[in-house]
C-alpha cells in the first residue's frame, strides 16, 4: 500500500520488515578468491604428490567457485531492471 504524504511516496509495510544487507558482493568476491586459492593449491599438491583424491577435491572446489561466481553475478544484477537483465542474458547467449 502506498501512502502519499506531502508529495512524497511512503511505503507502508504491514507487520513485516525487510533486511537489506550491503557489502554482500564484496564478501562473495573474497570467498571466490579464497576458494580459488584452495583449488589451485590442491591442483599443485595433487600433481606433486600424484594424489587423485586431491585432484578430484580440487575439481569439486572449482564447481563451488562456479556457483559462487553465479551468485556474485546475481547479486550484481539484483539492482537492475528486468529489461537490462534480459538484454544481458541474450548478449551472453550470442557468444
Amino acid at each position: 500500500m502506498i501512502i502519499c504524504i506531502k508529495n512524497k511516496d511512503v511505503s507502508k509495510h504491514d507487520n513485516h520488515s525487510h533486511h537489506h544487507h550491503h557489502g554482500g558482493g564484496k564478501r562473495i568476491g573474497i570467498t571466490i578468491l579464497l576458494n580459488l586459492f584452495i583449488t589451485v593449491s590442491q591442483v599443485i599438491g595433487g600433481f606433486m604428490s600424484g594424489s587423485l583424491s586431491l585432484l578430484t577435491d580440487a575439481a569439486h572446489n572449482f564447481s563451488d567457485v562456479i556457483a559462487l561466481v553465479i551468485s556474485y553475478i546475481a547479486n550484481k544484477l539484483s539492482g537492475k531492471n528486468i529489461l537490462q537483465i534480459k538484454l544481458l542474458v541474450l548478449n551472453v547467449l550470442r557468444l
